[in-house]
């Protein structure tokens, strides 16, 4: 059976639901995280908007949440559309349809703006094989396709020079293009070794160019070096195993946080792998909860997490 089909049985359209080769977890007791160093007391629930459906506001699924370097929220799901949301959840724009031409999307998934470069927003098309590149009022810029996007996943930006990290989910491939589209590199491939994956999710890059591969179905975060050889993996913060890593962000101090979604989980992480904490969702969010993307602004002030139960996003502060 191939993964697409695989996908349609057991992942959902949006993947909120586990794949038949996903851990066996249920997800209302989170009990993977629930020790007494789950540390849900760092945050507090600012607010959370959203809800199912596809009037403005509202999401189906939300898979990708982004920031622009002025603070505007910016939210792919499965309506077939991005809005924009000023950084307290008030809406300010829609833009894309569903179709197959120039600004419209079939499923936008993997979503990244390049904040040195103007605010140039990257948007993994996803069922139409694409990426998409905007400025940050909507306006299409350009587009380009390539043989291995079969189901893009996730987008990454290397912060110097400006490249573009594609993650495709059936294939297990990794790719890195220049703005323009030109490829640089090809990585991965399916498997259980070094720099190979099952299901690549989430991708964000450090302030030296490392890339961190949420490696899905592998139950594990990579760690690749700026040329992509294998650096590192991990799997058990502080003794318990990841479940399903889904969403990954690097912020501005070099903290890497990573979305466990059967776990209802962030946790945190230095460059080297070390448990820093981690962030148990329902206390703080006051309910069942399946965290998807997660970004944070530079100053740390504002913490937004996209999660496809509820179709919601949460916006998060320190306490």
């Amino acid at each position: 059976m191939t993964r697409r089909a695989c996908l349609i049985l057991f992942a959902c359209v949006g993947c909120s639901q586990t794949r038949q080769d996903a851990p066996d977890a249920a997800i209302p007791g989170g009990d993977a995280a629930e020790g007494a160093d789950a540390e849900s007391a760092p945050l507090v629930l600012v607010g959370s908007w959203g809800g199912l459906g596809t009037e403005p506001g509202q999401f189906v699924e939300p898979s990708s949440v982004e920031l622009g370097s002025d603070g505007t929220v910016y939210v792919a799901g499965h309506e077939d559309r991005i809005q924009t949301f000023t950084r307290d959840g008030e809406l300010l724009e829609i833009w894309g349809t569903s179709g197959a031409g120039d600004g419209q999307f079939n499923h936008p998934h993997g979503l990244a703006v390049d904040r040195t470069r103007g605010d140039i927003i990257y948007i993994g098309d996803q069922e139409n094989g694409r990426v998409q590149v905007f400025s940050p009022d909507g306006a299409f810029v350009r587009l380009w396709t390539d043989p291995q996007f079969q189901h893009i996943h996730d987008v990454g930006i290397d912060p110097a020079s400006g490249d573009v990290y594609i993650g495709d989910y059936e294939l297990d491939v990794l790719q890195r293009f220049t703005a323009t589209g030109e490829l640089v590199a090809e990585l991965g491939g399916t498997g259980t070794g070094p720099g190979q994956f099952d299901g690549i999710w989430g991708i964000s890059t450090d302030s030296a160019g490392n890339v961190y591969v949420a490696d899905t179905f592998n139950r594990r975060v990579q760690k690749l070096g700026p040329t992509g050889a294998f650096v590192a993996e991990w799997r058990a913060p502080g003794g318990v195993e990841l479940m399903k890593p889904t969403g990954v962000f690097v912020d501005a101090n070099d903290v890497v946080h990573v979305c466990d979604s059967l776990a209802q989980t962030v946790y945190r992480f230095d460059t080297d792998g070390a448990l820093l904490g981690r962030w148990h969702l329902p206390p703080i969010v006051g309910e069942t909860t399946e965290p998807e993307d997660i970004v944070i602004d530079a100053a740390g002030e504002n913490i937004y997490i996209a999660e496809v139960r509820n179709h919601r996003v949460y916006q998060l502060a320190p306490r």
